[in-house]
């Protein structure tokens, strides 16, 4: 029966008549020839997990013209994939990407630590003056009043009814506290015009 072997991306797809099995690459160890017309692929588990492939019933790679040229296409298969194999140049590049993630994180926990983001819970300025009206402002402890660091809700009653917004319609750490009385305030994505 004619056995047809392919590149499947990240693994090897043998084809043997009807049966097709899909062989993870990662799992083969070892790629060798066998008495001069057999291929022994050794996915690691032992003597009796090991596929047998007789050159003589290859298809698929054809125009070969021994074992050991069959035993050299598997491995060029192994080699490649997908996103291709794993050369210095590609572990490079990738590490470059985690680099500029690990850079991107840096930057959020420098925002986050300085009063720039979400890790602060608690108001570090609340403004009750107007009746029915509560400002909050958060921001680093020690933040000037008039830098543009803070996140300022405005929470409003009016009889029964309680609405909370956002200068901006955000929470982002980016207006003065001193401006909060002249700020548009609008719900959390609402945009007022």
């Amino acid at each position: 029966m004619p056995i047809e072997i392919y590149n499947n991306g990240p693994s090897l797809k043998i084809v043997n008549g009807g049966s097709v099995i899909l062989v993870s690459k990662i799992q083969i160890k070892t790629i060798e020839t066998i008495r001069n017309d057999v291929i022994r692929l050794d996915i690691g588990e032992g003597a009796l997990k090991n596929i047998y492939v007789r050159f003589a019933d290859v298809t698929t790679p054809a125009g070969l013209a021994d074992a050991g040229q069959l035993r050299d296409a598997i491995n060029a298969m192994l080699l490649s994939n997908v996103a291709g194999g794993a050369t210095e140049i590609k572990q490079d590049t990738e590490i470059g990407i985690l680099n500029g993630i690990l850079g991107a994180l840096n930057d959020l926990k420098g925002i986050m630590n300085t009063g720039g983001g979400g890790g602060i819970k608690q108001p570090v300025r609340i403004d009750e003056s107007t009746p029915n009206v509560v400002y909050y402002g958060y921001a680093a402890i020690g933040s000037a009043i008039d830098a543009p660091v803070w996140a300022i809700q405005r929470v409003t009653r009016a009889n029964d009814i309680i609405v909370y917004e956002w200068a901006d319609g955000n929470e982002n750490y980016d207006n003065v506290w001193e401006n909060r009385y002249m700020l548009d305030y609008s719900g959390i994505g609402i945009i007022r015009e």
